[in-house]
């Protein structure tokens, strides 16, 4: 069992030797707090996401994906890991383009992805852990030439010829069954949140909803939206500082995003978002979430363009454009949640149990509620009730807010002799709450200036533009209104991840601006393969990016590039 109080291991995704859902006190997330986002049902097209990702159904996308390389172009901020299950997925994988997984690979049906695929895998420090990675990969298609790259500080397990991936049956792993308890707990967590009496204000203004609470430790919130579900304003959060903000958002069967930004970068990991009663969820304009989202219940449906949640997020479905940029950002939720119902079933103090037992984890421990006088839960996978006396894994029953939940037995797939795992403590709320300042309005933005008429001899393109619909940056001088800005002025941010064609070769980005019906070369950088580009240009003018595939192996009718435009911070921005 993999041992999650380990300060120096990574707390991205799940072990393979441990495929098993564990509650956590006050988490409600439980063990998927470990991945930027749980799907229950099927999930297409998503490009990238900078945490783990698991998905109870079918992934399909005609594109590429990359999973838990963290924050830059050359894997800054990844954590190698030779145990941990980054893209762990229920049913079917059906690619068409390459999987780039900075962990490993458990798919429990059949699996297709794109000749390129390769997955990073941390050193354990052993001497057979070549010889356990070719059996984990191994494949009864492939070359008997495959071997295990050695690159210095981690493996890399790549797929030149044939799809390779970790069949769930080759490690006991029952992912349905992980997929199905996962969903019982969360929903159940979800149904006990929704209980919560409002202990916050929310007032309406013309553009924000101003969400004010004073309690040290958790704060709720309750935003009605109902008949139309209509979420056209900003989420702005007033509690103090350390204490969770639970945003419960009742919109009925369909919600609808309308605002590009909701919460606060600073409280993104102490915020979430509570769905109640949405069936499905629109993401109608390329919205900046930062916080959690919980809708176990939920079909997510994002925008066509592109979109960032940062946290977790537990949803009953996700569908993506093939065009779209959205993504998960990993910012894990600090837990700590208390509902009403757990305070009122409250058992007596049980006798402590003996010093030294003999270790039995069990796959389904329960979580037993925080006391009252605590100041904030600590998270920790619930012992059975009844600790057993012979070497065999205990019962555990399955996990639900409810006062009586039912005992079933539970296999432990591989036993391990560590203490069953738990996820980072929250930290304790500050005794002193000190109340965060509103930021000032963001200014409305100042209509374009008229462009200049441009040198004769370079009216050559005609061009037709193409509107991306993106939220306004704030104005530059105002220091309240950046720390909460969703894009930076002046900014022309990208990554490219490959081509569709499925071969690798170079490319070159030129940005141009638009004047009459004139275009101006301003800048061009060229890109090897995979990599990121970057454009520091004036807010108020219009510019065309242009990105040209380099090599002698291209072909431009099936060459295009897997782009996603991570900041676009300038009036009007057209692509060729």
């Amino acid at each position: 069992m993999y041992n999650f109080n380990d300060e120096t291991a990574s707390y991205d995704g799940v072990p393979y030797t441990d495929i098993n859902w564990y509650d956590v006190v006050g988490q409600p997330f439980g063990t998927a707090s470990h991945f930027s986002a749980i799907i229950f049902g099927t999930a297409n097209n998503i490009v990238d996401t900078q945490g783990a990702m698991a998905i109870g159904g079918d992934f399909v996308s005609p594109r590429g994906l990359s999973i838990s390389l963290g924050t830059g172009p050359n894997l800054a901020g990844t954590d190698y890991d030779p145990e941990m299950v980054r893209f762990l997925v229920g049913g079917n994988v059906a690619m068409q383009g390459p999987l780039v997984v900075a962990g490993h690979v458990v798919v429990g049906g059949n699996f297709r992805a794109a000749n390129g695929s390769t997955y990073l895998i941390g050193k354990d420090g052993t001497n057979d852990q070549v010889q356990t990675l070719t059996e984990l990969y191994q494949s009864a298609n492939g070359s008997r030439y495959w071997r295990v790259s050695d690159r210095g500080d981690h493996y890399v397990i790549s797929s030149y010829d044939t799809p390779r991936y970790i069949p769930a049956s080759r490690i006991n792993a029952d992912v349905g069954r992980f997929f199905e308890d996962a969903q019982e707990s969360i929903s159940n967590f979800h149904d006990c949140i929704v209980g919560l009496s409002p202990n916050g204000t929310v007032t309406e203004q013309y553009h924000q909803w101003i969400l004010r609470g004073n309690d040290p430790r958790q704060n709720v919130f309750v935003v009605d939206a109902r008949p139309g579900g209509i979420l056209n304003k900003e989420l702005h959060l007033d509690v103090p500082q350390g204490s969770l903000a639970i945003v419960v958002l009742r919109t009925g069967d369909n919600a609808h995003i309308q605002y590009g930004l909701w919460g606060n970068e600073g409280m993104a990991t102490r915020t979430l978002y509570v769905f109640e009663d949405a069936r499905n969820i629109f993401m109608e304009v390329p919205a900046a979430i930062w916080g959690s989202i919980l809708a176990p219940q939920a079909m997510y449906h994002a925008h066509q363009t592109g979109g960032t949640v940062y946290g977790n997020a537990a949803l009953g479905g996700l569908a993506v454009s093939a065009s779209s940029g959205f993504e998960f950002h990993r910012r894990t939720f600090v837990g700590g949640v208390v509902c009403e119902e757990a305070a009122e079933v409250e058992p007596a103090p049980a006798p402590a149990p003996a010093p030294a037992p003999m270790p039995a984890p069990a796959p389904r421990p329960m979580p037993q509620p925080a006391p009252a006088p605590a100041p904030a839960p600590q998270p920790a996978p619930r012992p059975s009730p009844q600790p057993s006396p012979a070497p065999q894994p205990t019962p555990a029953v399955r996990p639900a807010p409810a006062p009586q939940p039912a005992p079933r037995p539970v296999p432990q797939p591989i036993p391990m002799p560590q203490p069953a795992p738990a996820v980072r403590p929250a930290p304790a709320p500050q005794p002193a709450p000190r109340p965060v300042p509103q930021p000032m309005p963001m200014p409305a933005p100042q209509p374009a200036p008229t462009c200049p008429p441009c040198p004769e001899g370079e009216k050559t393109l005609i061009i037709e533009p193409i509107p991306i619909p993106i939220p306004l940056p704030c104005e530059p001088e105002e220091e309240e209104c950046k720390k909460e800005c969703l894009i930076e002025p002046g900014v022309i941010f990208g990554c490219i991840w490959g081509c569709k064609c499925c071969n690798n070769h170079d490319w070159e980005v030129l940005l141009y601006k638009v004047c009459g019906d004139g275009k101006k070369l301003l800048e061009r950088t060229k890109l090897s393969c995979c990599g990121c580009f970057e454009f520091k240009v004036p807010y108020d003018d219009y510019y065309l990016l242009k990105i040209c595939p380099l090599g002698h192996n291209i072909n431009f009718a099936a060459c295009k590039p897997m782009l996603t435009l991570k900041n676009v911070g300038v009036m009007s921005l057209m692509m060729e």
